[in-house]
């Protein structure tokens, strides 16, 4: 059987369901938005595409690093945020709310962190944060 959404805060509730469980609100036929769950794939793959494109030019920077010391660090930091760019997009299947938050913070670190180097990471995980944000 169908899951059953409120169109109010978009909790999932048991079908018959004649009220909100999370905030309460009382349903109607207008009211009910009756739906399979979303797939996330694209989210997922997205955000993970990003993380790799992040964790090559992390690499670069360090590699790079040996002729400027202080490219190196940022080089490292740059690899945190795709570490964390990645597991945010295994969280979207979880959580799509904060998972997209997480995406969208990897990214503005990314592009912070190495700039030139992480613009494809950086875009591909902001991309895939809006999308968990915003598809519904």
């Amino acid at each position: 059987m169908e899951k059953l959404y409120c169109t109010e805060c978009g909790a999932e509730n048991e079908p018959g369901s004649t009220f909100c469980s999370k905030c309460g609100k009382p349903f109607n036929s207008n009211d009910v938005n009756e739906e399979k769950e979303i797939s996330r794939t694209v989210e997922v793959i997205v955000g993970i595409l990003g993380g790799i494109f992040g964790l090559l030019g992390g690499i670069f920077a360090v590699l790079f690093g040996i002729f400027a010391s202080e490219v190196a660090g940022l080089g490292a930091s740059a690899i945190l945020a795709s570490i964390v760019g990645i597991a945010g997009a295994a969280y979207v299947l979880k959580n799509p709310k904060w998972g997209g938050i997480i995406l969208i913070i990897s990214a503005v670190w990314l592009l912070i962190s190495i700039s030139l180097f992480g613009i494809p990471g950086a875009v591909l995980l902001g991309l895939a944060g809006l999308l968990a944000l915003l598809r519904k």
